[in-house]
């Protein structure tokens, strides 16, 4: 009896680390994607010609996109579902793959390269809350974080992929090829998302209480699964969905956690500099173009590990003290980094100090505001405050990606070196730590409907 219980056991957890994973090639896709330009912005600079601003406004374009992809996954998850929300991000990423490969101009190719954001941005709805509301409580953060694996991972293989095509192909054709090699991962993504239940949160708002019971059941065991129903049904009752309850007195304060998250999360530095780690070797002596670009999947395969660490951490130790370490730790690192730009060092410590950075994001800067953003809001409002909260970050992202050659120009300028930018990288750490510690919530171990709830009393 017990060896029946215990199979059955490991067999939910399998199935549930199946369903998070497949979500999670969003996170892949999201992660390619945009690690893509990172190693492509060398080659455009040079065939079109472009000046900083036109550069920043490349690198950033999809993620422009990616802002107005939010807007349309909050009302595609609460109409269509979380998983057929992925199914349409998927059928965008295609579109703008091909034809960003096929692009003539770059008014073309910064057109195409949106619309593949808008599907990134659905994929950035969609995939983490499906993960959230499918996961167990008690393993929410580990399969939480497989998203922000997944962006890694993608991050990782990108340039590995732009490295051999380069080695193929000539400049003028090989940043073509990168965009075209998407078609192979989103093609498999779209076919494993029909073989993917409804999220039973969306179809319990949906009234539907069957077959929301059949997936929990599926999940937890016939045990737990009435009494997870059953809190969703009272966490229903209490809430009425629309808009208006964003503004509710202890949902703002959820809202701006939210948005505290997503500024942090790219403003203490690894996401403003990740588009353009190719560039900052070159700027620290590195001459070929295909070693920039090798070093640039090297600093992702370290932040890789880091995430992996992530999510052994994350049910363990939990939210709130993994942030505070992670933001005094790149506080450090960034100065570092800033003092290494600014004596002008050339070699091996620009690469230390930049895989370095990789590591507080991957344990904790990265991956959290992607998982606690999923968890912060109560059933019926979720989908739509994810997405207000995920369009703010997608706004960060944009002014990061658009900002940061203008930063280390304005650092040239101002004290001859681009160190500046990073030290500016280092107040905001110190700032994230502090929000750490006086504002964050700790949602380890917690249900969606406890951590809805606690917002009465802010």
């Amino acid at each position: 009896m017990m060896e029946d219980s215990v199979r059955q056991s490991r067999r939910r957890t399998r199935y549930v680390f199946a369903l998070a994973f497949t979500a999670a090639v969003g996170g892949f896709l999201f992660g390619y994607d945009l690690s893509l330009i990172g190693a492509a912005n060398i080659f455009l600079k040079a065939q079109f010609h472009l000046d900083a601003e036109t550069l920043g406004f490349t690198t950033a374009s999809a993620a422009l996109g990616c802002v107005f992809g939010p807007f349309l996954g909050g009302w595609l998850c609460d109409a269509l579902g979380r998983e057929r929300t992925m199914i349409v991000a998927a059928l965008l990423l295609a579109a703008g793959a091909m034809m960003t490969a096929l692009a003539g101009s770059i008014v073309l190719f910064n057109t195409f390269r949106i619309l593949g954001g808008v599907g990134v941005g659905l994929c950035s709805v969609a995939s983490p809350m499906y993960i959230t509301e499918m996961a167990p409580h008690k393993m929410r953060g580990k399969l939480g974080i497989m998203y922000q694996l997944a962006i890694v991972v993608g991050s990782t293989v990108a340039p590995l992929i732009a490295y051999v095509l380069v080695r193929i192909f000539p400049d003028a054709v090989s940043w073509r090829w990168m965009f075209a090699s998407q078609m192979v991962v989103v093609v498999l993504f779209a076919a494993l998302l029909f073989l993917l239940p409804p999220s039973p949160r969306w179809l319990a708002q949906k009234g539907r209480f069957e077959e929301a019971s059949r997936v929990l059941r599926r999940i937890h065991g016939e045990a737990e699964a009435s009494g997870e129903l059953r809190e969703i049904k009272e966490a229903i009752e209490e809430e009425t969905g629309g808009f208006a309850e964003l503004w509710q007195r202890g949902i703002r304060y959820a809202l701006l956690i939210g948005f505290l998250l997503a500024f942090f999360n790219n403003w203490t530095g690894w996401s403003a500099m990740g588009g353009y780690i190719p560039m900052l070797f070159e700027m620290a002596g590195v001459q070929q173009q295909t070693v920039a670009i090798l070093q640039f999947s090297f600093t992702y395969l370290a932040m890789a590990l880091m995430t992996v660490a992530s999510m052994w951490l994350i049910d363990r130790v939990g939210r709130r003290p993994l942030w505070i370490f992670a933001s005094i730790f790149m506080a450090g690192i960034t100065a570092a980094t800033g003092l290494v730009f600014h004596l002008h060092v050339h070699g091996w410590p620009v690469l230390l100090v930049i895989v370095l950075c990789t590591v507080p994001h991957g344990l904790a800067l990265g991956g959290l505001p992607w998982l606690m953003m999923s968890e912060l809001f109560p059933n019926r409002i979720r989908a739509k405050a994810v997405a207000v909260t995920t369009t703010f970050l997608w706004l960060v992202i944009y002014a990061c990606a658009q900002l940061f050659p203008m930063l280390l120009d304005w650092s040239k300028r101002s004290i001859g070196s681009p160190g500046g930018a990073f030290w500016l990288f280092t107040l905001v750490c110190l700032c994230s730590a502090l929000f750490g510690w006086k504002m964050m919530p700790e949602t380890k171990a917690r249900t969606l409907e406890d951590i809805g709830r606690s917002w009465h009393g802010h």
